[in-house]
């Protein structure tokens, strides 16, 4: 015991003089000289982990720091004397640092030769000549996902150090990639598999990110869940035989965890029928979690080839109490301000026209409650109906079309959000995007809705309208399912 606790002292050690030998000021000039101090309370402390979040997080100018910080938070979480329950914080710092801007990462997975070649070029190119690029780029995208992509970078690079932070984000998620190794062994065990704020789930979330070692990543986490064996088949766990025992052995339940569902969704092969196989014994396991995480890891791991089963129990699981929101809640990350029902959306796009109705049914629910996604899921909802943004559409046509269902919906649903909607200036130019009307009252008119009354008329309205109940309803779906004028 004696001889364990100094190697725990003299790694603790290491760690603290590692730490104080980078110029930490150099690279995060507002706040750097604190990074040490930080890291060395961020475990315990829940207001550490939010100030080195601050100083390191990409794109904030101290994310030049972000590379050198990641060996001692991977260090922190898998430490021996970091209490299980603790190891939660420096692995979501970690995840926070690979999954910036996580909307451009859905529906399809960042190429990682691509992205490398792309920060070299930045790099060694002049400024104005990559603004220019990014821009063209940018007008110039494919779908959503792509033009996120651009315009985020461009975002970036409007800052005099611009390339060196984007050079800084690829070398943060070299660095964890690297770390991959130690990472996984925090899949492992059932003081990291139950409880609150288990490593076990807040590494899955991170390896899910970590595509470049995708077949590691797969191997280790079917490993540890036991998931390519059905439950009649898998080994009893053995009871604990004492306080000790239960203590250090966690709460398991014997079950794979939502969030490594998540993970193997986004790493597993689609040759690798084991996994889909196992994923299938979840998806009809009658654990509703389960169920819906394994369903939506089929749709990501088969994307247009995905079995019609999937779909249909990610629809079923959308119709329960719980909710996409609450069923999401459990198996998704939350990344910066994507919530994770915000990232399932955006990620069921790679099944293609296979998932067009089952985003469809998501999004009004979506669109209305997220405010700080509404733009972006607005753009999604369009593309889904009306093709990419960059088709060139313009006012006259929309005038003259005679919209399909599903077009009415979107447009209809976009109809219904409150006024407050229409004063933020990202979701009115998405809509110009589209050459929509930015104004409420103009696009109402142009979809053949009637704005709703005030407020405060709404008392009167009501006792007028009474006796007049069987006229057509004021409701945009009452409209297309009740009847309309």
């Amino acid at each position: 015991m004696n001889a364990t606790t100094g190697n725990e002292e003299n790694d603790n050690t290491e760690n603290v003089e590692s730490a104080e030998a980078v110029d930490w000021a150099a690279l995060a000039p507002d706040g750097g000289e604190r990074i040490p101090e930080l890291l060395a309370q961020v475990a315990a402390s829940d207001s550490a982990l939010s100030d080195l979040h601050d100083i390191i997080h990409f794109p904030a100018p101290g994310h030049r720091a972000a590379p050198e910080a990641v060996d001692r938070l991977v260090d922190i979480a898998i430490a021996e004397e970091t209490p299980p329950t603790d190891r939660w914080r420096p692995l979501s710092l970690l995840l926070e640092l690979v999954s910036a801007h996580a909307e451009d990462r859905f529906p399809q997975a960042r190429d990682l030769g691509q992205w490398r070649d792309e920060v070299a070029w930045a790099v060694s190119n002049d400024a104005d000549k990559v603004r220019a690029q990014y821009r063209t780029w940018m007008e110039e995208a494919p779908d959503e996902q792509h033009f996120h992509r651009m315009r985020n970078r461009l975002a970036v690079l409007e800052a005099d150090d611009g390339a060196e932070l984007l050079q800084a984000e690829l070398d943060t998620y070299e660095a964890v990639l690297a770390r991959v190794p130690d990472l996984v062994t925090l899949l492992k065990g059932g003081a990291n598999r139950g409880g609150l704020d288990r490593a076990g789930e807040w590494v899955s979330y991170l390896l899910g990110f970590l595509s470049g070692e995708a077949e590691r990543i797969s191997s280790e986490i079917t490993g540890a869940s036991q998931m390519l064996l059905a439950k009649d088949l898998r080994p009893t766990p053995k009871a604990p035989t004492s306080m000790r025992e239960m203590m250090t052995q966690g709460l398991d339940s014997g079950e794979p965890l939502p969030a490594e569902l998540f993970a193997l969704g986004l790493v597993a092969d689609p040759a690798d029928i084991d996994t889909t196989v196992g994923l299938t014994h979840q998806m009809a396991s009658g654990n509703l979690y389960n169920s819906f995480a394994a369903s939506v890891a089929l749709v990501l791991i088969h994307g247009e080839n995905t079995p019609r089963e999937g779909l249909r129990r990610i629809g079923r699981g959308g119709g329960t109490s719980v909710g996409y929101e609450g069923l999401f809640n459990e198996s998704w990350p939350h990344c910066g301000n994507r919530s994770p029902q915000v990232l399932g959306f955006l990620a069921l796009g790679r099944a293609g026209d296979r998932a067009r109705r089952l985003r469809l049914d998501i999004l009004p629910g979506l669109i209305k409650g997220e405010d700080e996604s509404r733009a972006l899921v607005t753009g999604a909802a369009l593309e889904i109906v009306l093709g990419p943004r960059s088709k060139g559409y313009t006012a006259e046509e929309h005038a003259q079309a005679e919209y399909e269902e599903e077009t009415l919906k979107v447009l209809w649903t976009i109809a219904e959000l409150p006024a407050s909607a229409w004063e933020d200036e990202e979701f009115t130019a998405t809509l110009r995007a589209w050459a929509l009307p930015d104004d409420m009252e103009e696009f109402c008119a142009l979809v053949g809705v009637e704005s709703e009354p005030e407020a405060e008329e709404a008392p009167e309205a009501a006792e007028s309208a009474a006796p007049q109940q069987s006229q057509a309803p004021t409701s945009l779906f009452g409209r297309l399912f009740g009847g309309g004028r």
